[in-house]
């Protein structure tokens, strides 16, 4: 096997669409390779058409510029470059095992393919530590992924696009919206990662207050074996453009299965529309006023598929129908379960969720409508007849604008509904071999991914109007498998209270130790070999922090209010120091921002504890109000 094929094959495992371009793109060669005495420090290569180098002085000269400009990068764990270059420079950083992974967005992937006859990668692609991205990868969805990982996100305040030379200016466009489709995918992925700590800790306060109310409702496997009594989902949301769809909607209510998100179940009521299915998952009480001031006969026959981590008010106010409540794939869900309830609601909102459960249902069809996640041309932010009122979303100078349903022209649009359509686009992007997924809006952003359709076609060319759904039956777990259940569930969380109260020692522990060593360096100098013995008890409690016990009974909290102290501690981590002062007064630091950092976690851990012990509190204070009142 030759240099290239050695390479090629690598790349085609781990980028098959980077390395089917580079197939595709040797086919038509558009420059001439230059090498002084077969040195590969002085390749250099000169489009053909253009006439341009690729570097525009002596490659070698360059090389020792920029190996003397990435010093300061040296320590950095993840390096982000637009072009490949010559191959050489990226071969060198390569050979530092501090940098864990250097992705390089290359617009002509003919340049790679040159360069893989030159230069053996097959061990950084083999490995994951060169990554490379075609232009046609250049997505917020495909960025976002590469921060995924909290390794990955602690050191996002790092990120910085370098160009390889100044021949990429050629392709200034790409670069831009290179740059700008990391951003936004890094802005998405802190957004996911919660809104802040005090959220995380209503929702699993609602979590362990509804548990014993859910253990009452049908799993969400058995809503998902049971929801797909059509060929084709309709998911209503509450756009500015859910108004117009409705006359057709309610001539084909008997052939789809209608899937609503909580705002629109008052909104389909007026128009004389019964949803099969309202999907709800907000922790905030108002949105319980949905199911309030909605009549009691809107509520039969239509089944409510809601999160555990709702406000129990809410689900006070459903009137009727069938409540089944699932848990979303949070550590604390996941740790005591019960599994048997399964676990959805991966995105941000109420839409997200309806989508994932009508692909796991396995429909043949999604249709959007109401999705316009974009102010309508009149400066409205929801459909006529929301309960909110059309304009609950005011227009403010910070608004964003996006590519516009049928393209063409941008729409205006705000951060956080930008961000449900990332979700979207990611979960389409996910499905598209099982699903398809029609976007029938006709108004507000475009959402990659989406087969863009007028309704009236889709009701057209797609829905069976000569084959009548028939309702969906869900049943009850039986009494005996429930109570193993219960006691399953029961036993789980008693270990789990256990584990945190043990953590929680040890946090505290180490905290006051810290912070008794910050309070004497800040008097006197202290022996670097004493903050270093400190400093292992801390790496130490940090693998702790690796295992999958504490990632699910605390990190999934603890994560939200933590993540600016990780990206404090990645930022001075990657401090380079040449003297001992340096090095000392870097230690320092780092022990003061953890210092901060376990004050936090303290915090944390007692929040947990008390949300746990309101398990089931909101019911029991139901009943005895019951109970005395008679």
């Amino acid at each position: 096997m030759d240099l290239y094929e050695k390479n090629f094959s690598e790349l085609h495992k781990v980028s098959p669409i980077f390395a089917e371009a580079m197939q595709k793109a040797k086919e038509a060669l558009l420059y001439e390779v230059f090498i002084e005495q077969e040195n590969i420090e002085t390749l250099n290569l000169v489009h053909t058409q253009s006439f341009k180098p690729l570097y525009d002085a002596k490659p070698h000269d360059i090389l020792i510029t920029q190996r003397d400009q990435y010093k300061q990068y040296q320590t950095y764990p993840y390096l982000y470059f637009f072009g490949f270059g010559n191959g050489v420079l990226l071969y060198e950083l390569l050979q530092n095992i501090e940098h864990k992974r250097i992705l390089v967005i290359e617009p002509d992937p003919s340049i790679v393919y040159i360069v893989f006859h030159l230069i053996d990668f097959s061990e950084a692609l083999k490995n994951g530590r060169l990554v490379l991205v075609a232009s046609s990868q250049i997505s917020k969805p495909n960025m976002a992924g590469f921060f995924s990982k909290l390794e990955e996100q602690k050191y996002v305040k790092l990120y910085d696009l370098h160009i390889m030379s100044s021949y990429y200016e050629t392709y200034h466009d790409i670069m831009m919206k290179a740059n700008r489709a990391f951003i936004e995918g890094i802005q998405q992925i802190i957004a996911g990662i919660g809104n802040d700590a005090i959220d995380s800790l209503i929702g699993m306060e609602h979590h362990f207050m509804n548990l014993p109310l859910m253990l009452q409702t049908p799993s969400l496997f058995e809503l998902i074996k049971k929801a797909k009594n059509t060929e084709i989902a309709v998911l209503a949301s509450t756009g500015p453009s859910l108004a117009k769809q409705l006359p057709l909607l309610k001539e084909i209510t008997p052939y789809v299965t209608i899937v609503a998100v909580d705002a629109s179940f008052p909104v389909l009521t007026r128009h004389g529309i019964k949803p099969d299915i309202v999907v709800s998952m907000e922790r905030v009480p108002l949105t319980g006023r949905f199911f309030k001031d909605t009549p009691k006969e809107a509520f039969d026959g239509v089944i409510f598929a809601l999160s555990s981590l709702q406000h129990p008010e809410v689900i006070d106010n459903i009137k009727g129908g069938v409540i089944q409540m699932s848990m979303r794939p949070f550590g604390y869900m996941t740790l005591p379960g019960p599994q048997e309830w399964g676990y959805i609601g991966m995105g941000m909102s109420a839409a997200n969720m309806a989508y994932e459960l009508i692909y796991h249902s396995h429909f043949h069809t999604c249709v959007l409508i109401g999705q316009d996640l974009a102010y309508g041309e009149d400066g409205m932010s929801h459909s006529s007849g929301h309960l909110f009122g059309q304009d609950e979303v005011k227009q403010n100078k910070n608004d964003g604008w996006v590519e516009a349903y049928g393209g063409g022209k941008k729409i205006r649009t705000i951060a956080v509904w930008n961000m449900f359509r990332g979700f979207f686009e990611k979960d389409i992007r996910d499905t598209k071999e099982s699903m398809l997924t029609i976007n029938a809006t006709e108004g507000g952003a475009r959402i990659h991914g989406a087969l863009e359709l007028p309704f009236a076609e889709v009701i057209k060319t797609k829905v069976d109007q000569f084959k009548v759904k028939k309702p969906i039956v869900l049943k009850k777990i039986k009494p005996k498998e429930l109570k193993n259940v219960k006691d399953l569930v029961e036993k789980k969380l008693k270990i789990m209270i256990a584990y945190i109260a043990k953590q929680r020692e040890g946090v505290e522990s180490l905290f006051l130790q810290i912070a008794t060593v910050c309070e004497k360096a800040d008097q006197e100098k202290m022996n670097l070999s004493e903050l270093q013995a400190l400093q292992k008890q801390i790496y130490d409690f940090r693998s702790v922090t690796e295992t999958e016990m504490f990632k699910q009974a605390i990190w999934h909290i603890a994560q939200s209010m933590l993540m600016p102290y990780e990206i404090e501690i990645a930022k001075i981590e990657v401090r380079s120091t040449s003297t001992e002062e340096e090095a000392y007064q870097k230690l320092l630091d780092w022990m003061k921002v953890y210092q901060k950092w376990f004050f936090g976690l303290a915090g944390c851990i007692d929040a947990i504890q008390t949300a746990m012990k309101r398990k089931g509190s909101h019911y029991e204070r139901q009943r005895r109000t019951k109970a005395n009142a008679s």
